[in-house]
């Protein structure tokens, strides 16, 4: 049995010290073992990186305190992928069969297998581990929650105030191996997603609790501020509910140029649903996102911003367009502070603030299933949303591609 694995770790930041930039590659880090009975390990296929991975590796002051807290000197990192479960402690295995009958009652294959058996009973059969490996992919909701805070009893485990953010806070999967808790798990008939959508379910995961908060979608006019990954499939799914206009906004900058902008995320937002983009760098451009939604809505402005960029000046924009009553959903991470007249933007005008958080166990995993399996996840394969696939060692040559702005998805093969 193979006791040694590669993987890619960063240290813990330590108080008083530069903390180094980069990821580190550890040929030989041990597999982890089942240290638990409700404990699973699975063998990672695809890893994606993640906004947040990106922060780690360019060791961003929010992800040095986040991190400041680990209880080991380094961390495996990365908290995207798809993998084929390898070995379950018995108490997981009760748990995954139990999961299996709820979410595939009328599958042939798990009819066959459990052949009237209930969960404990089927849980024993020596082949069981070997028949999910054989007919689901797995993945996981990265965020381990506690079940006992205030939060976790209301149903509420996207906000339990003792998460473990899996390569963050505790061992992720940018390694060949990861053990997890069974009942964090996630699998899905093969040939239902593609493994390589399903490698970044956890991010789909973010995009589609931003838009859950919302309500019902349909026929509403929807404002997507960032058209990055985040920004791109929240408009595939604001489409997929519905939404009567979508506007998109990012903005070029650097060798980031107004052409490359066009050229690569204005092009898929099209495609994906957008009604009108904009680059909010180019006055005109600003100038006409104002007034379009002003023309289009009546001036009444829109009934729901979606912030994906982490942008102050983002900020800024939602206040102008989103209308009295309106929704603003806030996912990305800005840096430093800012002012807010609260009396004029929120309180006078009616408007809803939400931060997002996470993905809500496991509301939002059905949603976006839903919003996957509907055609949305062969559209991302279709469309290259995956833009490029490295082997796990090839790590730096992945971060560059993304530094260099040329790459959307990345998924890293160990």
């Amino acid at each position: 049995m193979t006791t040694t694995m590669k993987a890619i770790i960063k240290e813990k930041p330590v108080p008083g010290k530069e903390w180094p930039r980069g990821l580190r590659f550890a040929a030989n880090r041990p597999v982890p073992p089942l240290a638990r009975p409700n404990d699973v390990k699975v063998q990672v296929k695809a890893a994606a990186i993640c906004g947040t991975d990106v922060g780690i590796y360019n060791s961003k002051d929010s992800m040095r305190d986040s991190m400041s807290s680990l209880a080991t000197p380094d961390v495996v990192v990365g908290h995207e992928f798809c993998g084929t479960l390898g070995e379950a402690a018995p108490e997981a295995k009760e748990i995954l069969a139990r999961l299996l009958l709820e979410k595939y009652p009328n599958d042939a294959d798990v009819r066959s297998f459990f052949n009237g058996a209930g969960p404990a009973q089927a849980a024993k059969n020596p082949k069981f581990i070997d028949f999910i490996a054989e007919h689901f992919d797995t993945t996981s909701e990265m965020h381990v929650t506690c079940g006992r805070c205030y939060q976790c009893r209301r149903g509420e485990r996207h906000v339990c105030r003792n998460t473990v953010i899996r390569g963050i806070h505790g061992d992720g999967i940018f390694a060949e191996y990861v053990v997890l808790p069974a009942e964090n798990i996630r699998l899905y008939k093969k040939g239902m997603i593609p493994p390589t959508v399903i490698a970044f379910m956890d991010a789909i995961g973010n995009a589609t609790h931003t838009i859950q908060p919302v309500g019902d979608v349909e026929g509403k006019t929807v404002a997507v501020l960032g058209c990055g990954v985040q920004g791109l499939m929240a408009t595939a799914i604001a489409r997929f509910l519905k939404a009567r206009k979508i506007y998109v906004t990012d903005a070029s900058r650097g060798e980031f140029s107004h052409e490359k902008l066009e050229a690569s995320r204005f092009r898929l937002a099209k495609l994906y649903g957008a009604d009108h983009t904009f680059d909010m760098s180019v006055d005109k451009e600003k100038e006409a996102f104002f007034a379009t939604v002003k023309q289009e809505t009546d001036d009444t402005g829109v009934d729901a911003i979606l912030e994906m960029s982490g942008n102050y000046k983002a900020y800024e924009d939602a206040f102008k367009v989103v209308r009295m009553g309106g929704w603003i959903s806030l996912l990305g991470l800005p840096g430093g502070k800012t002012v807010v007249d609260f009396s004029r933007d929120v309180i006078f005008r009616g408007v809803t603030v939400h931060g997002v958080i996470g993905r809500r166990v496991w509301s939002t995993w059905d949603l976006m299933e839903k919003v996957l399996t509907s055609g949305v996840a062969q559209e991302f394969v279709d469309t290259g949303f995956v833009t490029h696939e490295f082997p796990l060692e090839r790590y730096e040559d992945a971060f560059r591609a993304i530094a260099a702005g040329d790459a959307l998805k990345v998924i890293l093969r160990p």
